[in-house]
């Protein structure tokens, strides 16, 4: 990777988790496309492991007053999503990283073509106890496989039109769950060597500066406008990723 290279996959996980820290989405999936187009998908994911999670820890202490009132759809969900995160890792490990990059290319557009016709879509909280450990699961997959599990879990939680803070707390204790699952379950298969670790913990330094800035930013502007600068930067990525996985 060349000094142009880093500075874009630097530019891209600062993006990535500044976004995090407003919206509570964002950051892998802006930075596992930029990264995972020059080192891979397996590599990518691995190494965004690292500062996804430290991000998630803040932002779940943050909310954590949004507990009592989130508590009834988390814990099925969390549960599930144990399970499908090893069978994620599995994936991850063991299939094609071009078919990798095309799936998660497709993920990420099938999000932002749900956030585009569905932004104000409620489920019921009979439907939601139901799919709930369902959507668990298929996040559990998602992260496991690609590093990110958004594309369920935002659509979930956006679903019950959740105030900001209760729907912060929603995505970043599943993300964090599954991010941490996941980084063990890399770690008893293999997953990591040096090189990944330590481009893990650089990254997560750069997350620990950016993200409380963020944050802070996020209590106090509208983030509609945000979120859709996001979503086309997430676009892009995903094209770009279709792109290198079918070509």
């Amino acid at each position: 990777m060349d000094t142009g290279e880093l500075l874009l996959v630097l530019a891209a996980v600062s993006l990535g988790y500044f976004a995090k820290g407003v919206t509570g989405l964002g950051g892998p999936a802006l930075s596992i496309p930029v990264l995972a187009s020059f080192m891979g998908v397996e590599y990518a994911v691995a190494v965004i492991a690292f500062p996804t999670a430290l991000a998630n820890i803040m932002l779940v202490t943050e909310t954590r007053s949004a507990a009592p009132e989130t508590r009834w759809f988390l814990v099925p969900m969390l549960v599930a999503g144990l399970l499908g995160t090893l069978v994620g890792v599995w994936l991850l490990l063991s299939i094609d990283e071009d078919i990798m990059s095309v799936l998660l290319g497709v993920f990420m557009l099938g999000y932002i073509v749900w956030y585009i016709f569905n932004p104000d879509r409620k489920l019921s909280r009979r439907a939601a106890s139901r799919l709930a450990a369902p959507a668990g699961l298929a996040a559990g997959a998602l992260q496991g496989s690609t590093g990110i599990s958004a594309p369920v879990v935002a659509t979930y939680a956006h679903s019950l039109h959740l105030p900001r803070a209760s729907f912060v707390f929603a995505i970043s204790l599943p993300f964090l769950v599954l991010g941490l699952t996941q980084i063990v379950s890399l770690v008893a298969l293999g997953g990591y060597d040096r090189d990944r670790v330590v481009a893990g913990l650089l990254a997560s330094a750069l997350v620990l500066v950016i993200t409380p800035i963020a944050m802070r930013v996020g209590k106090n502007l509208s983030v509609k406008a945000f979120q859709y600068v996001v979503l086309g930067v997430l676009g892009l990525a995903a094209l770009r990723l279709l792109w290198s996985g079918i070509f």
